[in-house]
């Protein structure tokens, strides 16, 4: 989940909510011929992060009893595979897009937890087999992937309310056409990519979120089903060129 304090308690939003965003900012992207895997590509962006019923796992509260954001979690084996088996049970392309996500997360905890080294290189093997089954070339994955962490990185920057006041710049990161991106919000609101990368002139994205009044919980049951009576709010933003 991710978790952001507010003036009356905390805004949540799911995960998967932020992938599905990732994925709607994707799916702007101009490219000067047709992508491999487009449809594929999209579904490893918006489901890149699946493998945990965010509702249920015993790790949602710190230990004051309030939401747990997700970059506090402990790194769990377990959900890491579910993510692969997942993705490898929709296609070898998004096996491999996911697999290289997970690397670009968790490379520099390299040597820190031997079951995540572990991890790492069983990863490391199966991209290389993959990469191989799919008769493309590394650097052909690589750029695809270079779409997947460039849109999850503007989606966390929107989740996370990182837009900065006074039309000051905000790194993105590096797209698919090798070129590093900068967001900011004029005096109307109105975002904006610099270079702009998409395809429209102009276009809404949206996420859903829930708000808890409630600061902290006595259990997880508790927080669970305060989630679940939660209204569900909507968060949007224009892009315009």
């Amino acid at each position: 989940m991710l978790v952001s304090p507010i003036e009356n308690g905390w805004k949540i939003i799911y995960q998967r909510a932020h992938g599905l965003l990732a994925a709607q900012i994707a799916s702007h992207w101009k490219f000067s011929e047709p992508p491999l895997y487009w449809t594929e590509t999209l579904v490893a962006i918006a489901e890149h992060d699946d493998g945990l019923a965010e509702s249920f796992t015993s790790e949602n509260l710190t230990e004051a009893g309030a939401p747990k954001h997700f970059q506090l979690m402990e790194f769990s084996v377990e959900q890491y595979q579910n993510v692969m088996e997942i993705s490898a049970s929709k296609s070898r392309w998004n096996a491999l897009l996911t697999s290289m996500h997970l690397e670009f997360l968790y490379t520099s905890k390299r040597h820190t937890n031997p079951q995540l080294d572990q991890f790492l290189q069983q990863q490391e093997t199966l991209r290389k087999q993959l990469i191989k089954e799919l008769n493309i070339t590394k650097q052909t994955a690589n750029k695809s992937y270079r779409l997947l962490e460039w849109s999850d990185a503007l989606s966390l920057l929107l989740c996370m309310s990182q837009i900065q006041p006074e039309q000051r710049l905000v790194e993105i990161s590096t797209g698919p056409d090798g070129i590093h991106h900068q967001l900011w919000q004029d005096k109307k609101g109105m975002l904006h990519v610099d270079p702009w990368p998409f395809v429209d002139h102009s276009f809404t994205i949206e996420v859903e979120y829930r708000i808890l009044t409630q600061l902290s919980f006595s259990s997880l049951s508790a927080f669970t089903t305060a989630l679940q009576k939660a209204k569900v709010e909507v968060d949007t933003w224009t892009f315009s060129r």
